[in-house]
This record gives structure tokens, sequence and C-alpha cells, in this order.
């Protein structure tokens, strides 16, 4: 299975100390060794995502169960918030997850009623083993 097939994809990401954190994301395919995540621009990992672009991915349920322990995919990560690459990976996260995507719309659209802005993100995963 393409690792962009799978219901969801566990993302760690490193802090500056190289502890990892894993969050549970929307993942959809891009090319051989290239996937997206959707995201808001503000989440945590971005934060660390900013530290470090080496993230390691699991293909996960929608809940965040591992599918498979091996491989463990390295993958080097970037944030992109405009252009061609954004427009893609929404749009094919809008068709994948449909009903699943609009409710996370109206939550971050909630969350920015309450002055905690979320501004849509994707990330690009470049994977390298």
């Amino acid at each position: 299975m393409r690792l962009g097939d799978a219901e969801r994809v566990n993302v760690t990401t490193f802090d500056a100390a190289g502890e990892g954190t894993t969050t549970t994301n929307f993942v959809v395919h891009m090319a051989e060794d290239k996937v997206g995540l959707w995201t808001t621009e503000s989440g945590p990992w971005t934060q660390r995502l900013a530290l470090s672009e080496v993230v390691s991915l699991h293909a996960a349920t929608s809940s965040g169960k591992v599918l498979r322990e091996e491989p463990v995919l390295e993958g080097r990560a970037r944030l992109v918030t405009e252009g061609e690459e954004f427009d893609a990976v929404k749009a094919a996260t809008k068709e994948k997850y449909g009903l699943a995507m609009k409710v996370a719309e109206v939550t971050d659209w909630a969350w920015e009623l309450g002055g905690k802005g979320t501004p849509d993100a994707v990330i690009v995963v470049g994977i390298i083993g």
C-alpha cells in the first residue's frame, strides 16, 4: 500500500532536544515519493517542524492505530500556505475525506471566531527512506 492510500498517517516531529511527538493527520498521495498532509499553520507540531524538517511517518487507522510497524518512513517536510501545491493537497484532501474534512474546517472556523486564528496550511513531505 502507498502511504498516501492509508486512512491516516502518524507523523512524528522532533523538538530541539530530539524528543519526538506524534500526531495523526489526513494524508494524500502527491507523487511517487511525496505525500501531502492538511493541517493548521498554527498547530504545535508545525512549530517543531520549524526546528527540524525531519519527520517519520507511519500508515495508521483513523484513530491513529499503526497499520504496520515496518518500515518506518523518514521524510523531509515543509509548510506550504499558498500556491499550486497548497491547492492540490487541499483539493485531494477534500476529495478523499469528504465529510470529515468539512467537520475539520468547521472546527477551525469556530476557533477563528473565538479569536484563535488557525490559517490553513499543508505539509508536503518528500519521503527519503
